[in-house]
């Protein structure tokens, strides 16, 4: 039983020194980066603002209309009645809280569909990154790092395929 021990021990110690002989290929990927440069990114960011542009004309519209009538009451406050002052006020309060409703709404109906955008265009990207691993023969690829060298930065190469299927895909 000892000798099987001893062999077991050897075999063990060779595997060991071996896989620490063998150096760790480690990547990295600036994901901010490739949300904020990459033209696929870009494209579903013009289309969410083109979805919600009849909404920002809305809201733009209404905040005229408030001014024009806040303009209107503080020109003619003078001249009014206080019944008519107080009703033109109330008027432009609740115009007021209605054109905060819908903005808010507005940011959290965008924000909801930025997520829904671009979840699938990260899942994209982590195909991406993991073909790339696999082709580089990386053993990790991280995408939040305190540090990261430039030696381990692969965010170049995830641009470049990136850009190779939006050409592909626009053609």
């Amino acid at each position: 039983m000892s000798q099987f021990f001893r062999y077991s021990l050897a075999v063990f110690a060779l595997l060991s020194a071996q896989a620490i002989a063998q150096p760790t290929k480690v990547g990295y990927v600036n994901v901010a980066r490739i949300e904020n440069e990459s033209a696929l990114a870009k494209q579903a960011i013009e289309q969410l603002k083109k979805e919600f542009a009849p909404r920002e004309q809305q809201l733009a519209e209404m905040q005229k209309t408030g001014n024009g009538l806040t303009a209107e009451l503080e020109k003619n406050a003078a001249t009014m009645s206080a019944t008519e002052r107080q009703a033109k006020e109330k008027r432009i309060a609740a115009m007021l809280q209605q054109y905060q409703q819908m903005q808010r709404s507005m940011a959290e109906d965008f924000e909801v569909r930025k997520r829904e955008s671009f979840s699938g265009f990260l899942a994209e990207v982590n195909v991406i990154i993991k073909n790339i691993a696999e082709a580089g023969k990386y053993d990790l690829i991280l995408q939040q790092a305190v540090y990261n060298s430039s030696q381990a930065d692969i965010t170049d190469e995830v641009m470049k395929e990136i850009a190779k299927r939006t050409a592909a895909l626009g053609k």
